[in-house]
């Protein structure tokens, strides 16, 4: 790609010297942008002169402009300079199962409480997803286990993730979901997770099958305002990572109590209570 422009505190430059904090904008870019949700990509921008930027935050202030942000660590960074742009691919692998799983989370919080159980907003991070829905009370436990389970099932059954563009008109008569407020274009893309059971409006990126995902874990429930909760989630590898840590200090309390390891999970259930 080639560099189109260079900004140093906010200011055009035709050029700067490293270290600097910068902020470049490419002719083309493999690099997303946060939208929707999802954290931008992060990643390198290599110039042929032999300069380097380490890219922080990638951000679409206006439509239509795509800006990175970063360190120019190495050499110089100029207007049309030719460069290569190249995402952390293990960072946006991890972004796309967390988005993935959103949808899912999404789509079971609707299967088990209803359809008024509505999007009001979501993060999606490598390893961890956050998600907000419309709903006047506490989610019992037993449904959040539920949800989880139905989850983890469907990771299991592989379910194809498709996306294709089509006319606004005809992904509500597909019955896509869409985020309340959002302003969408005559022209969306349409996600969709095992063919009809989850569709959304959505420009994130995403996993190929379900089964990529891994395992999803959600870690609580909680109320962020009037009428609207949050279910917090470990995904992939996080969420791995997390059970083994839990497994250890099982393990750990069964050889300081000698006994077995359900019998450590029932004694602590008893002295929590």
């Amino acid at each position: 790609t080639t560099v189109e422009s260079v900004l140093v505190d906010g200011a055009l430059v035709d050029s700067v010297q490293a270290p600097a904090q910068v902020e470049v904008v490419l002719a083309s870019t493999p690099f997303y942008a946060e939208a929707g949700g999802q954290l931008a990509d992060q990643g390198q921008i290599s110039l042929t002169g032999g300069g380097l930027i380490e890219v922080d935050d990638v951000q679409k202030p206006v439509r239509g402009l795509i800006v990175h942000r970063g360190r120019l660590v190495e050499g110089e960074l100029a207007q049309g300079a030719s460069a290569t742009a190249t995402i952390d691919a293990e960072r946006r692998g991890a972004s796309a199962r967390a988005h993935t799983a959103t949808h899912m989370v999404h789509e079971s919080l609707r299967e088990e409480l209803g359809g008024s159980a509505t999007q009001a907003g979501s993060e999606n991070s490598p390893g961890r997803m956050r998600f907000d829905f419309r709903y006047g009370q506490s989610v019992p436990k037993s449904v959040l286990e539920q949800i989880e389970g139905r989850v983890n099932t469907l990771l299991q059954d592989e379910l194809t993730v498709t996306d294709q563009q089509m006319s606004l008109d005809e992904a509500k008569a597909l019955g896509a979901q869409a985020l309340f407020g959002e302003k969408y274009g005559e022209i969306v893309r349409v996600v969709s997770i095992g063919g009809d059971w989850s569709r959304e409006l959505c420009g994130g990126t995403h996993v190929a099958s379900t089964g990529a995902i891994g395992t999803v874990q959600l870690m609580g429930e909680a109320s962020i305002g009037s009428g609207v909760r949050r279910v917090d989630a470990l995904v992939g590898l996080s969420a791995y990572r997390h059970q083994a840590k839990e497994h250890a200090l099982v393990s750990q309390l069964s050889e300081l109590l000698k006994v077995g390891a359900a019998d450590t999970c029932r004694w602590a259930f008893y002295d929590a209570s």
